[in-house]
């Protein structure tokens, strides 16, 4: 939807937190650290390693969005895939040495396959748009300008650190 006062799209996706497959990604990530809470100790490494990749998937996928050139974004969406293919070769393992239920690992992994589906069409799109225009980001996200306050604390502290 287009609002004519100002041509922008409504439905614009101007931070990552808009985007359908980081939502699903960052949703399967909680899932994880739910679901493998009660793995047994002596697998503990398993379920740190599984909480890792699962989180990388998201914080790459941040880092990508925010990145100045397209084929930045296009490396950090490939480092998503591979995060998330860890991912679930950490779930199945899990289940195969049966430290994770079958059911909690099928649970986990479909949804990821979707996710990766998603993602698979997102990285066609980039690529598509970097042979065409190039490695530059046409209409990059930036972020508004914040404002930072500091306290005033903390400025008298750090003047009278200053000498003369």
């Amino acid at each position: 939807m287009v609002d004519e006062g100002n041509m922008e799209s409504k439905n614009a996706i101007t931070r990552v937190e808009d985007m359908p497959v980081y939502v699903r990604l960052y949703e399967l990530a909680i899932r994880i650290a739910r679901l493998t809470r009660d793995i047994p100790k002596d697998f503990t490494w398993l379920r740190i390693q599984s909480l890792r990749s699962s989180e990388s998937v998201i914080a790459n996928m941040a880092e990508g969005f925010y990145s100045q050139y397209s084929t930045e974004y296009l490396q950090c969406l490939y480092r998503c895939r591979r995060e998330a293919r860890e991912t679930m070769t950490h779930l199945k393992y899990g289940s195969d040495v049966e430290a994770l239920p079958l059911a909690t690992v099928n649970a986990l992994v479909e949804p990821y396959e979707a996710a990766l589906e998603e993602l698979a069409k997102l990285i066609a799109s980039i690529e598509r748009k970097v042979r065409m225009h190039g490695k530059s980001k046409p209409g990059a996200v930036r972020e508004d300008t914040a404002q930072y306050e500091v306290a005033s604390s903390i400025i008298n502290h750090s003047s009278s650190l200053i000498t003369h």
